[in-house]
This record gives structure tokens, sequence and C-alpha cells, in this order.
């Protein structure tokens, strides 16, 4: 359940930040949610239960949205690693110890590792 609201937490920063930024390197309009929506195939219904914290428990789904949003803010390189500085940068309620502790992130499932991290 901690689990659950840290991601939630973490999912409502990130749709704040991702109205503004795009994802695509075609210069299009197409925002960092937008796109991942779209990429996921995560239904609009979803996120926003995801945003509003009214989901009970993430699945498979909500795993791959965010593990695109932090790809696409670059959070995250090709190699599965965290970019510690970026990911405070964007979310500075993370704990860096733990961030600097996370595994490699190369899977969508693989997000959960962030749980402990919130400060």
């Amino acid at each position: 359940m901690i689990q659950d609201y840290f991601l939630f937490s973490l999912l409502v920063i990130a749709s704040v930040i991702l109205d503004g930024n795009c994802a695509p390197s075609d210069n299009s309009n197409v925002t960092v949610k937008d796109f991942c929506i779209k990429e996921t195939g995560i239904s609009l219904q979803k996120v926003k239960q995801m945003e509003d914290e009214s989901i009970d428990e993430l699945d498979e789904d909500c795993y791959c949205y965010l593990h695109c949003i932090f790809i696409s803010l670059k959070l995250i390189d090709d190699k599965g690693k965290l970019d510690v500085a970026k990911t405070l940068e964007e979310f500075p309620d993370f704990n860096e110890e733990c961030l600097k502790k996370v595994p490699q992130i190369m899977e969508c499932t693989d997000m959960a590792a962030f749980d402990d991290c919130e400060t």
C-alpha cells in the first residue's frame, strides 16, 4: 500500500511536469504524458485514476506508463541507469542515497525500485 501511495504521488508530480515537456524528437506539440499514453496503450481512464489516486493497485500498464515517462524525460538511459542528479531536479522529494541504490531499470515492473526513495 505504501508502494502504491508513493507511485501515485510520483505520478501526480510527473503529470504536472509533463504537460509542458515534449517527448518525441519530431518537434511536434505532443506532451510526454500524451506520448506515453499512446506509446504504452494505457487507457485515459486509468491515467486519470492514477492521477486522482483512486486506483487500488498499480498494474503493469501503470508501471509501463511511469517507465515511459522516466525514459522520455531522460531520467533513465538506454542501459537502464538512473540519472540521480536529473531525477532529483525533477523530483526533489526523493532520497538521494536511496536513488543511488536503485538497480538497473530495463522493464516496466522495475519501476517498483523507487518505492522506498521518497522522503
